[in-house]
């Protein structure tokens, strides 16, 4: 396989496992995308010498914080001190970067679930005033600030030329979080798309700037959940006030993004994203990203589906190079795994999801998969 893959991993995948990165190294990846900036996740560790599972409890920074930068902040990070010791992210970086690896900080932006909870005031709401407190809504100042003094703080600390943002928008209804038990009420990916839609205070006054009336933006909605005509022609009438909001949010706080990672030294930043306009979550809509992004990162399902999807994006102006986010964890097999990464060279990188967390047998795929031959 001639494109390059970069490996996502965990600090606490590397920290304290003296093989680790070596292992890593021996895949043939080009690089590693390690956490640097991260919501919370259980973890398995498969191959550590010192344990199974790691909680990260909350979401959090994996390098110091500093109080000089976020003293009088009320949204401010925590640190990952409890589960993953002091300033992993540099000890894992450094032990990667002697084992020959391109080393480049991951960072969650609008996913914490810990601010949120403490701050329901900047979060998503849906149109029945449910809160989404793992969801930092991006129009909020208080957010951007948040969000664009974490990604400089990441660049500051990981002192590298590379970047890859994940959740740098909105995250909407679905969220894989504790024991979510969302999945019975069989909500359509229509219906999906209508409780995403933010009614938060900041998100209102954008909609009132536009001429619109969120109490009948809310009425519509709650009238549309599971009715599928009534959800298509309320998509329709909502796309012209909620999607320039949406874009307007994404595009300021992927520029501050920029900027602050660019005066730290930063010269290339790969963004999560999709070319659906309506996308929520971790890969966010591609307008008012593209404009910005240095790369796009695709999850595995665009990324994989060929050459008419790098084309699409193409076909918008989008010149920077395209990359798959591809999974090794299931539903991924070993068969699919070694089967389908190697097809991919219509991309121009991949970023493998997730080293650190998958068996002996799917790293060994993985690594089959990076050094097959081109096809």
């Amino acid at each position: 396989m001639t494109v390059d893959t970069r490996l996502c991993l965990y600090p606490w995948d590397v920290v304290g496992d003296p093989e680790a990165a070596q292992r890593f190294a021996a895949t043939g990846a080009v690089g590693a995308a390690v956490a640097s900036a991260y919501h919370s996740v259980r973890a398995a560790t498969p191959r550590h010498p010192e344990h199974r599972i790691v909680d990260a409890a909350t979401a959090a920074i994996y390098f110091p914080l500093d109080e000089g930068v976020w003293s009088g902040r009320r949204l401010r990070p925590r640190e990952a001190t409890p589960w993953a010791g002091r300033d992993s992210y540099r000890l894992a970086s450094t032990a990667l970067a002697d084992a020959g690896l391109q080393v480049e900080p991951w960072v969650v932006l609008t996913h914490a679930a810990v601010v949120g909870a403490q701050h329901p005031d900047v979060v998503v709401r849906n149109a029945f005033g449910d809160a989404y407190s793992y969801a930092l809504c991006p129009s909020s100042d208080e957010v951007l600030d948040y969000a664009v003094t974490l990604a400089g703080e990441a660049a500051r600390f990981a002192e590298g030329e590379r970047m890859m943002v994940e959740a740098s928008g909105p995250l909407g209804l679905g969220h894989l979080g504790h024991h979510e038990k969302t999945a019975g009420a069989d909500w359509s990916p229509l219906d999906e798309t209508l409780l995403s839609v933010c009614f938060c205070a900041s998100c209102e006054l954008s909609y009132r700037a536009r001429g619109a009336d969120p109490g009948r933006m809310r009425t519509t909605i709650r009238g549309a959940v599971g009715a599928v005509e009534r959800g298509h022609a309320a998509l329709d009438a909502l796309a012209p006030i909620v999607l320039p909001v949406r874009t307007a949010g994404r595009e300021r706080l992927a520029t501050g993004v920029r900027e602050a990672a660019s005066a730290q030294g930063v010269h290339t930043l790969a963004f999560h994203a999709q070319s659906d306009p309506w996308a929520t979550g971790p890969f966010v809509a591609l307008d008012g990203t593209e404009d910005v992004a240095d790369e796009i990162v695709l999850p595995a399902a665009e990324a994989l589906s060929g050459v008419d999807a790098v084309g699409r994006i193409r076909s918008r102006g989008f010149t920077g190079s395209i990359n798959g986010y591809l999974n090794a964890l299931p539903p991924a097999s070993l068969t699919s795994i070694t089967r389908e990464w190697p097809t991919a060279e219509h991309l121009d990188g991949i970023y493998a999801y997730h080293a650190g967390l998958i068996s002996a047998d799917r790293l060994d795929a993985v690594s089959r998969a990076i050094q097959a031959p081109p096809r």
